[in-house]
């Protein structure tokens, strides 16, 4: 639910509205911010603080040019699905989609170094695994370790994993991580311009 409110209102807001989302909106369109500080000058006026609740500088855009023509609609249709619902969705479907966007990218990268096409079938567990054995356990460990990081948010978003595993509820900064790690294997691949 949206509400508008003058920036002077946050200073009567638990925590001063540190945390919050705040949407900046303008002719046929919004943009989504997260509230830093909020703070009063000298002056008494309020200044707040903030920082873009976008995936762009998150997810590095891809470079069309360096990812093979075999792989180029699966992988831009899975990372389109991230740029989708980031910040616009809940911490669950994001952390969803980057878990798909893992998969993509390891296993097309994979099947583009070893031309194994039983690879692009790979859930992202089976993939992770299968990038230890092309490369062995002292090589492209980032990558793996990225993925895995995905792999384990994962079931963050399930009711049922949660309760099994003892895990806390998702958190924002949990679909923030997802990104970062997605981001961190798009530039580890080289398909980032």
């Amino acid at each position: 639910m949206s509400v508008f409110i003058h920036c002077t209102r946050l200073l009567n807001r638990p925590e001063r509205g540190e945390g919050q989302q705040l949407a900046i909106d303008g002719v046929g369109g919004y943009s989504l911010w997260r509230i830093l500080q909020t703070e009063v000058t000298v002056n008494q006026d309020v200044v707040v603080t903030l920082r873009a609740e976008s995936p762009f500088g998150l997810l590095p855009a891809l470079d069309l040019t360096k990812i093979p023509q075999e792989n180029e609609k699966s992988v831009t249709e899975a990372y389109q699905r991230v740029m989708n619902v980031a910040y616009r969705d809940s911490p669950t479907s994001v952390m969803d989609q980057c878990r798909n966007l893992g998969a993509v990218l390891g296993n097309r990268w994979l099947f583009h170094l070893t031309g194994n096409k039983k690879k692009l079938e790979d859930d992202l567990g089976p993939c992770i695994s299968a990038i230890r054995e092309h490369f062995g356990d002292k090589n492209q460990r980032l990558v793996r370790a990225a993925l895995e990081t995905i792999n384990l948010l994962h079931p963050r978003g399930k009711e049922n994993e949660r309760e099994r595993y003892g895990l806390r509820e998702v958190l924002n900064e949990d679909a923030e991580l997802a990104l970062h790690a997605a981001g961190f294997v798009i530039r580890e691949v080289g398909w980032a311009q």
